[in-house]
């Protein structure tokens, strides 16, 4: 995907800045057979995002067999009419009982496709939440989009874990607590982007470490205090070296770090210093023809984010999931995975799959569907397996499927659908976000492009306004005890109030619960009871991870000068080209 010369720009919809489209953009488009999109890319990610809800989970019955099940739908709902949708347990939705196909309708040319699309999405059920195969799931309740963990709790889009809690995007770790973007690591608290580390605290972008405290951009070390940008060094504090053990843990003893409040003292030292450190612009790993962050083992992959072993892709997020290739706007999974365009979680196989949400499992020739699985050749479907020549559920055979398909494409483009803000949605584009299940605030487009409530409305976002609990907090903030040592036998049976008492930005739940395992953790390595709950501490720690919005700056280097694309935000200090940052940082 090299930068070719520029085709064209267009105005977006939905921001009314212009966007650029070059060449291998039009000949993407041109090889799977899609118009040139009218939304940019950040506005196409934005509306993709508020589908993808992992965090707020609720409890609620299935349509089938009744019992109670937790699931990313609220009771209370968006959808036609204000009707919740309807959902069914992982069990039932897998089962010979569930066929889709019987709510097939026959497609009606007097009304837009996306209007007949809503009636039927609430017709029928989905699947309730997005673990792939309960089975594979050991003692672990109250998770989404995982796979393969045992004894785990609150994890998100996290697979093949163990012992670790109140985490997302963690893969084949240990005994984590409050991470985000840790791979194959053990024992780790408060860490952000880590890699085979064992027993880090409260560090951000390391590698190949162990007992590290405070430290940022560390690779290959061991015993280090708020450190930065440093490579196989050990017993270091605040990169001056100890000389020896000894000296290190006697120093070591002097920091109040078991302390919440010495601990808190510490941190405004240490992002002080980490805010003057040298950053690399973007965090990449045997990367060639790159434009993003966090790409590792890729190829011609650009205004990316989180991509592993990718090749020929643009404006693509969250495919952790290897060896996909020749897709745009392609967000979560992946996993040999090619031509998707305008997709959210698919892979594991599937080719030519567009405009869709959660396709996962060998899926090819799909538009506009949603829950489909191992099927070919559908448009316009919800919650179908193993079929094949379906539109709005109903099945033809190929011959009618490919002709009905035809006209329909058609009908989009001279009967559009337009949503509340007057923004028009012909074929080509993803779905409306006046379709999605979910209130922004409910939704990882909150999480990356944070909102009010009253800019909500003025964007026409639907916003869930929480509802009151009927608990009252049994232990106030000012009285979280200090120190582990402090930390009663009774703290799992308290009702513990938020220090932040209700950011609805943050959407702070106003109180939480510890559970016995969490407690452990805490008094083995010292560590002292939080004081917000678990969606405060990841607002806080996402402050620490870029987003997928990007930039271009010059590089810091004082002789340098050499234009790059960064996530970093405006005011990072120091951001160095690679060239610089290598010849710097050693």
């Amino acid at each position: 995907m090299n930068k070719n010369p520029r085709q064209g720009g267009a105005s977006c919809q939905k921001c009314k800045k212009d966007f650029l489209i070059d060449d291998t953009d039009a000949m993407f488009y041109e090889q799977i057979a899609v118009p040139l999109p009218t939304f940019c890319p950040e506005c196409r990610l934005v509306r993709r995002l508020t589908f993808r809800n992992d965090r707020a989970l609720y409890k609620r019955a299935c349509e089938m067999c009744v019992k109670d099940v937790i699931s990313v739908y609220r009771p209370n709902g968006l959808l036609l009419g204000g009707q919740a949708q309807k959902v069914v347990c992982q069990k039932c939705w897998w089962s010979d009982d569930f066929n889709a196909t019987k709510y097939g309708k026959e497609y009606d040319f007097s009304k837009p496709f996306f209007e007949q699309y809503k009636e039927l999405m609430n017709e029928v059920p989905f699947v309730a939440n997005f673990i792939v195969d309960e089975s594979r799931m050991v003692n672990s309740p109250f998770n989404n989009m995982v796979l393969d963990l045992r004894n785990c709790y609150m994890l998100f889009n996290s697979d093949y874990d163990e012992d670790c809690s109140y985490s997302c995007e963690i893969e084949k770790s240990l005994n984590c607590v409050d991470t985000n973007l840790v791979d194959k690591s053990e024992m780790s608290y408060e860490c952000v982007n880590i890699q085979n580390c064992y027993r880090a605290f409260y560090s951000v972008d390391c590698e190949s470490s162990s007992d590290i405290l405070f430290c940022r951009d560390c690779n290959g070390c061991t015993d280090c205090f708020g450190c930065t940008n440093l490579r196989k060094q050990s017993y270091v504090i605040f990169n001056e070296p100890m000389g020896n053990k000894a000296n290190y843990e006697a120093r070591l003893a002097e920091m109040n770090v078991t302390s919440r409040n010495g601990r808190d003292e510490i941190k405004k030292k240490v992002y002080e210093i980490w805010k003057n450190s040298i950053t690399k612009f973007m965090h990449e790993k045997q990367g060639q023809d790159i434009s993003g962050d966090y790409l590792y083992n890729s190829k011609n992959v650009h205004d990316s984010w989180i991509v592993h072993e990718g090749w020929n892709l643009r404006y693509c997020q969250y495919l952790v999931a290897p060896d996909v290739k020749d897709s745009y706007d392609f967000t979560q999974f992946g996993g040999g995975a090619e031509l998707h365009y305008e997709v959210l979680q698919g892979g594991n196989g599937g080719s030519r799959v567009r405009f869709s949400w959660f396709v996962p499992n060998e899926n090819h020739d799909i538009d506009y569907s949603m829950q489909i699985m191992t099927s070919h050749d559908m448009f316009g479907c919800v919650g179908l397996r193993k079929t094949e020549y379906c539109i709005l559920n109903k099945q033809y055979s190929r011959e009618e499927y490919e002709t009905l398909r035809a006209k329909i494409i058609e009908q989009m483009k001279t009967m559009p659908y337009k949503d509340a803000e007057g923004l028009e949605y012909q074929y080509g584009e993803f779905f409306p976000t006046e379709l999605s299940p979910f209130a922004y605030n409910e939704t990882t487009a909150q999480e990356f492009f944070p909102i009010s409530k009253d800019e909500a409305e003025k964007n026409n976002f639907a916003w869930h306004e929480r509802e009151a609990r009927d608990y009252k907090p049994t232990m106030l903030a000012e009285n979280i005890p200090d120190t582990p040592a402090e930390i009663p036998d009774t703290i799992t049976g308290e009702i513990i109030e938020c220090a932040n008492k209700g950011d609805a930005i943050k959407s702070c739940t106003t109180a939480f619960r510890v559970i016995k395992d969490e407690v452990g953790f805490y008094k083995r390595f010292n560590i002292p009871l939080p004081d917000k709950c678990p969606n405060c501490r990841h607002a806080e720690r996402m402050k620490f991870r870029t987003i997928p919005s990007f930039r271009n700056t010059k590089c810091a280097y004082e002789s340098c000068g050499n234009e790059i694309m960064t996530a970093y935000k405006e005011g990072t200090k120091n951001l160095y080209c690679k060239e610089h940052y290598l010849a710097t940082v050693v």
